[in-house]
Formats: structure tokens, sequence, C-alpha cells
């Protein structure tokens, strides 16, 4: 994986100690709605950083009460009430959960803890819908040992992010990276709730950065980072050469869909992908 493609895949890392929330959100009303198992987009009304409607309270309250559901059944529940099941989206206990193997990374020199403020703070200011979904709970930690990518998310780390030393060269590319992961780790949120690969998924898929070995939802996923970044240098940088060669990677990405492996909540995303390019 190179900083050229982006991509935000890495192996296994060590448990790291948590980070008090950096932005205290409001409250989420943790009386979950009920849910149409098949329809993704019905629920949650679109998607993360491409559809200001998108209901994220709604999708948090979900997770957390289905995250606490399977703690009970692991035996992991304790100490948590029915009533406090926001505690779920502490990054920790979300770690916990999925036990996986140790995390490559460090925590982040302050210095880097301030960059990374201020760039989270830059996206807000720019884009203020996107103010909640910036404050996801997450721990951002300092990928190490290098790995040559420039950084680095897993549906097996929920809510960490790892940066590597690349990432921080300048602001601008600190800002895109923190957003490309961010626009994962909400993807991964809905995949926690809906399966988007079909029981015959396979990760065959190769992406246009020639990134081999994805699933059809990871496709997707690089296909969501693309069209994300392409709204924000629209805002920021409408002139940006960067714009036109995301709208061709995340084209590239829906055209390598294997759709028919797709559940029906996958191709309702691939097709609201679609249209917001």
């Amino acid at each position: 994986m190179t900083s050229k493609d982006r991509e935000i895949r890495a192996g296994p890392t060590k448990t790291l100690g948590e980070q008090p929330d950096r932005n205290p959100r409001a409250r989420v009303d943790f009386h979950p709605p009920r849910l149409d198992p098949d329809n993704c987009l019905a629920t949650v009304e679109g998607i993360p950083f491409l559809d200001d409607a998108f209901a994220d309270r709604r999708l948090l309250a979900v997770v957390t009460a289905v995250r606490h559901v399977e703690a009970e059944r692991s035996g992991l529940a304790s100490g948590v009430l029915a009533g406090e099941v926001e505690a779920w989206l502490t990054p920790s206990r979300a770690f916990m959960l999925r036990n996986p193997p140790p995390i490559p990374a460090v925590p982040l020199p302050n210095q880097h803890k301030q960059r990374t403020e201020a760039a989270l703070e830059t996206l807000a200011s720019a884009m203020p819908v996107w103010r909640p979904l910036l404050r996801l709970p997450v721990q951002v930690t300092l990928l190490h040992p290098p790995t040559g990518a420039i950084s680095a998310s897993s549906r097996a780390w929920p809510q960490h992010v790892l940066l590597s030393e690349d990432a921080f060269t300048d602001d601008r590319e600190l800002r895109e990276q923190l957003l490309h992961e961010l626009c994962h780790q909400w993807w991964y949120l809905i995949e926690e709730i809906w399966a988007l690969n079909g029981p015959a998924a396979t990760s065959s898929a190769v992406l246009p950065s020639g990134t081999a070995g994805r699933t059809p939802s990871e496709v997707l996923g690089a296909a969501h980072v693309a069209t994300a970044l392409m709204r924000w240098y629209r805002v920021t940088e409408p002139t940006s050469a960067r714009i036109s060669a995301l709208s061709a990677y995340a084209a590239g990405c829906l055209d390598r869909v294997d759709t028919p492996n797709l559940t029906l909540a996958g191709r309702q995303l691939a097709h609201r992908l679609q249209e917001a390019r």
C-alpha cells in the first residue's frame, strides 16, 4: 500500500490506552428504532459525509444496542447497565468486543495530537454539517512500525485510526487522511448492522490503484472515501486537479463492484454512491 493509492489497510497492532473524548457530542437517544433488515437507506437516510440528512445518531443508537447484546452474550457486559449502553461507543470497549490481534501503533506525540485536533476543526468549520461525524469517538494513533501505508483502519479495530508520519507532511494531507479514515469508520459502523456482502462474495476485486484482495463491500468503501473527498475539495479547492483524480478513482471502484454478490443493502448503497458522484 502506498501514499499514491491512499488505501487504508494495515496489519495487526497493540492495544493502546484510550484518550478522553476530544469533542463531547450531544447525548444520543439510546432507544434504537425498529430496523428494516434489508432497507439500510430508509433507516439511516443516506450515506455519511455525502447526505446531509444522514441519521448519525440513529445509527449510533442501533450500534450501541447491538454491541451491548453482543457483550452480554460474550460475558463482557459487566459494569455496563442496559441504560448505559452509550459506553459501547468508547473505542476501548468497541475494541474489546472484537478481541483482535494487537494494533501496529504507538500513541501520537503531543504535537501530532494538536495538529490532529486543528485539522478536525478545520474540516468541521468548512463543512459544519459534518461536525457530528467528525466527533465520532476514535482513538488516533501513530502507525508503527511503518508499513508504507499513509494511514490505516480495519473493521477488526473499530474506532481506531492509524496515521503514519507521512500523514503529517502538511496540513492538507493530514485533513485528507483524517477524512479518509473517518469515512471508513462510519462505513464499518453501517456494516456492524447490515451485511453488505452476499454469501458467495469473495476477496477477489482489484481496486483502480492496483490493490488486490478486496471484497465487494471494501470496493464500495473505497468509492465512498473518494466521493467524500471529492465533496470536500469541491467546497475548499474547486479548481483542484485532485477532484478529477478522485472522480476517476470512484468511477473505477464502482465499475469493479461485484454487484450480484452484494446484499440488498449493499446494492442500495452502491446505487446511492453512483448518484452521489
